[in-house]
């Protein structure tokens, strides 16, 4: 039963979200002369009440698991072993979760500067929309980590084995990527592989500090390179994925 809450709701979730865009982009609101922030802006405020809406039904579900795991958690706890990965048994989050960092970053910074390498863009005009790719960052980083960690690992942890909690939050985070932002099959999988991470980051420190920082980081260069694009008029967002990037 649970299982089939978490895959409804969760999916749920996603269809809105996909479609969040096309409503951003038909409202006349607007506090900035960069078209990309107006929508981008508008975008966040919504996706940020489908957040809340699964926090609220979350609630409802499972109060006791959301407890645990609405909470930054234990940021050096030790990691159950991957060999494929060389993991390690035992190894500290901390380092973990610092090498990830850098790794994932390293390779979402590659992709985007080939998906944007044509776009223009300088680094005077990145500064002086920072505070907007920042704040983008903080609240996308935090709702996706709502919907597609906390919103498959709280209704189901403690009912099914954490591996395929994980497996099932690498799927429902990397499909929609095919549309997001990383984007098409490589994105998906690189996608996939980052929810499947940062699950079993929350599920072993019984936190989303280091999902939701990670996250944020590459949130921040995928807001990045939009913004520059955006300000250097060689990308406008005209389409949904383009106001929308799931990240």
């Amino acid at each position: 039963m649970e299982l089939v809450l978490s895959l409804g709701m969760v999916g749920l979730a996603t269809a809105v979200i996909l479609n969040l865009g096309g409503v951003a982009a038909r409202s006349t609101f607007s506090v900035s002369e960069l078209q990309y922030v107006n929508i981008q802006l508008k975008f966040q405020a919504l996706l940020f009440v489908v957040a809340l809406l699964v926090l609220l039904v979350l609630l409802l579900i499972n109060k006791e698991n959301l407890s645990i795991f609405l909470a930054p958690g234990e940021v050096t706890a030790a990691t159950r072993g991957v060999s494929l990965l060389g993991i390690g048994e035992g190894t500290s989050w901390l380092v973990l979760g610092v090498l990830f960092l850098f790794v994932i970053t390293l390779g979402t910074t590659v992709f985007v500067y080939l998906q944007f390498r044509t776009s223009g863009g300088s680094w005077k005009q990145l500064f002086r929309y920072l505070p907007w790719v920042l704040l983008f960052s903080l609240t996308n980083s935090f709702s996706e980590e709502v919907v597609y960690r906390l919103g498959v690992i709280v209704p189901l942890y403690g009912r099914i084995e954490p591996g395929y909690i994980m497996l099932i939050s690498a799927i429902a985070f990397g499909a929609p990527h095919l549309r997001g932002m990383p984007n098409g099959l490589i994105g998906a999988i690189m996608a996939g592989f980052l929810g499947w991470l940062l699950a079993k980051s929350v599920i072993e420190t019984h936190g989303i500090f280091w999902a939701w920082f990670i996250h944020f980081v590459q949130d921040v260069v995928i807001f990045s390179a939009f913004v520059m694009a955006a300000a250097n008029k060689a990308l406008q967002p005209t389409t949904d994925r383009d106001a929308a990037p799931l990240g």
